[in-house]
This record gives C-alpha cells, sequence and structure tokens, in this order.
C-alpha cells in the first residue's frame, strides 16, 4: 500500500481546515460516528478534527465506496488514552467528517511520532 507524502498529507489538512471554518461548510455525516464513546461532545470533536496533523494519517486519498467520485482521508488520533479513528471528505465544497469512533485499528500511521 502506497501512502501520500506528508505535504499531500499537509495540503489535505490545510484545505479541509480552510474550508471547515466557513460557515455551514463542515457536518458530521450520520454513517459511523459515535465521538461521545470516547466522552467528546460535538464541539470537541470538531475540535479534534481541526487539530488533526500528518502525524495522525493513517491511509489515502482511497476512492469513496460509494463510488460517488470522491475520495477519503483516514486517521487515527490519540484521545485521553482511547485512539479514535476519523474518516474525512470534501465533497460539493463541503468539508465532511463521516467516520470518528473509537477503535483499535488495525492503523498504518506512517508518520507516527507519539
Amino acid at each position: 500500500m502506497s501512502h501520500a507524502s506528508k505535504e499531500d498529507v499537509n495540503e489535505f489538512l490545510k484545505e479541509f481546515r480552510r474550508r471547515m471554518t466557513q460557515p455551514e461548510k463542515f457536518i458530521f455525516v450520520n454513517r459511523k460516528y459515535d465521538f461521545t464513546s470516547i466522552g467528546l461532545t460535538l464541539e470537541q470533536a470538531t475540535y479534534e478534527v481541526l487539530t488533526l496533523k500528518y502525524v495522525h494519517y493513517d491511509r489515502g486519498p482511497s476512492p469513496d465506496h460509494r463510488g460517488d467520485g470522491t475520495e477519503v482521508w483516514e486517521f487515527g488520533k490519540p484521545i485521553d488514552g482511547d485512539t479514535a479513528y476519523i474518516k474525512l471528505k470534501i465533497e460539493d465544497e463541503i468539508c465532511k467528517c463521516i467516520s470518528f469512533k473509537s477503535s483499535t485499528g488495525p492503523f498504518t500511521l506512517p508518520y507516527r511520532n507519539w
């Protein structure tokens, strides 16, 4: 499996953050998110997405399994002794978090430094 470069991950996250901070440009999609199981509120989960860095990168970009022509990026982020699996995409100018849940992996985390 090939991974995106640190620069590509940073570019995606920069664009994602730029868009997500605009009014009504960020949503949690009701697919698979349960940030409450990690003890987070919506505001805290949003903050965790906003503060993702390349060291949290796991996989992607990969085609969304829905076949809609969009790509997904996957991250693993330690939060309060747990590891959150976070899947993001940009679709129609909207930043979407399509998964945010506790996970044990498997993770690749090629740039991990924690």
